[in-house]
């Protein structure tokens, strides 16, 4: 960091940084979808996907990128509804978060 750089120019930089790993971090939560269920024994599939969305919809409003923030949380409320339940993520609950995952993706390429 050089010593002239501003507060804005830093968050500036964090952003980018942001939206240039995010094509990265949405294909990890795809990824751990694929995963069977047990391939970590101190997390089920649910709570990873739920903690990796929980994670990048948090970043997404702190950077204040509300559109992409948008798309995650649908994701995110049905993998958290699976993981406060214990139960595993249905076809359906897949479908929504690869939408979710879709739709953020979308959403950084026109930025």
């Amino acid at each position: 960091m050089a010593p002239t750089e501003t507060y804005e120019q830093r968050v500036a930089a964090t952003r980018k940084r942001f939206i240039e790993g995010i094509p990265d971090r949405l294909q990890a939560v795809s990824d751990a979808m694929r995963e069977t269920d047990g391939a970590d024994p101190r997390e089920t599939k649910a709570r990873k996907v739920h903690r990796m969305l929980h994670d990048l919809a948090g970043n997404a409003a702190m950077l204040e990128y509300l559109k992409i923030e948008d798309c995650l949380r649908k994701g995110l409320r049905v993998a958290e509804d699976a993981d406060e339940s214990s139960s595993p993520l249905s076809a359906d609950d897949v479908r929504i978060i690869e939408t979710a995952l879709a739709d953020a993706n979308s959403v950084v390429e026109n930025i």
